[in-house]
């Protein structure tokens, strides 16, 4: 008897999964606009690093589209601040590099709202490597920029 009331919250629970999936990696409808401030996009594979919310694997899962795998990455003379970088000359900001394809990072700067909110720049790691880098725009940090 338990197999027949199990039997229909199982295929709930698939078809709940399935559908959850094709939402995040086809139909981005919850990110917002691209703007159009934002800076064009590389035409071929690039690099992001992540020091906030990007350094989680279901948040890139999400914004991306698809599981994103990342390796660890630093980023010598700045510190985080709130949402933000500063200059830290003495300091190293541990993140995430990871790599996406122009339509994910497309995704991404949705998701940053570059060109409002954000800007893209591209940064040299510790090793050496480079990588995008979103940082607030506005000279004030955060409270300079109104959402």
């Amino acid at each position: 008897m338990t197999w027949l009331t199990s039997k229909p919250l199982l295929l709930f629970l698939l078809l709940t999964v399935v559908l959850l999936w094709v939402l995040i990696t086809r139909a981005p409808i919850y990110l917002p606009q691209l703007d159009e401030t934002a800076p064009p996009v590389p035409e071929e594979d690039s690099y992001v690093f992540g020091f906030a919310t990007l350094t989680n694997p279901l948040v890139r899962l999400v914004v991306v589209g698809r599981p994103v795998p990342a390796e660890p990455a630093a980023l010598r003379g700045w510190q985080r601040y709130r949402r933000d970088l500063r200059d830290a000359p003495d300091i190293t900001l541990h993140g995430v590099r990871f790599r996406v394809t122009p339509e994910e990072l497309i995704r991404l700067d949705r998701y940053e709202r570059t060109g409002r909110k954000y800007r893209r720049d591209k940064m040299e790691l510790e090793d050496g490597k480079t990588a995008w880098v979103y940082r607030l725009i506005g000279a004030d940090g955060i409270e300079a920029v109104a959402d």
